[in-house]
């Protein structure tokens, strides 16, 4: 069983948006992996990590590397909360699923990306996804999310189906 979290920003321009979008994509590597794949209801920012919960701030799993790029890109804007798409992909990834350690500072280049990533862009893999608030700050800020559906079809705003 191997489940991977990723985080990427699709840029502006290639998303149609006026502002670059932080994601936070959870995948399987196998087809059990996908029902026991986590359904966070709220993300915690803390310098370059990511916490990722529950309802009722249960954690899942340890914090996550975040780029400045991916904090930037999720801090709140004149139009927008702070928030990050998450996408739970609802069926396994061929090859490689996790990215290699990146830095920090800049993310890594375009070249540096998983095989996957593309064709997951391009919407050619079965996803649910969900816009979730991100909290900063001290442990005490986490959104506990209390009434936050918990299950499929009803925690996600969308799901695609190629």
């Amino acid at each position: 069983m191997g489940i991977h979290f990723t985080t990427v920003v699709v840029p502006a321009e290639r998303s149609g948006t006026d502002a670059d979008n932080p994601v936070l994509i959870i995948a399987g590597e196998m087809l059990d992996d996908i029902p026991h794949l986590p359904l966070p209801v709220a993300l915690h920012l803390m310098e370059n990590e990511l916490g990722v919960y529950g309802p009722h701030g249960h954690m899942l799993g340890a914090p996550l590397p975040v780029s400045d790029i991916w904090g930037a890109a999720a801090a709140p804007t004149r139009n927008y909360v702070a928030q990050a798409r998450v996408c739970v992909v609802l069926e396994p990834l061929p090859e490689e699923v996790g990215t290699h350690a990146v830095p920090l500072k800049t993310g890594a280049p375009e070249s540096g990306l998983a095989s996957w990533l593309g064709p997951l862009l391009a919407g050619e893999f079965k996803m649910a996804f969900r816009a979730v608030r991100v909290s900063t700050g001290g442990p005490l800020m986490v959104d506990s999310a209390l009434h936050a559906p918990t299950r499929l079809p009803g925690w996600a705003d969308h799901i695609h189906t190629p």
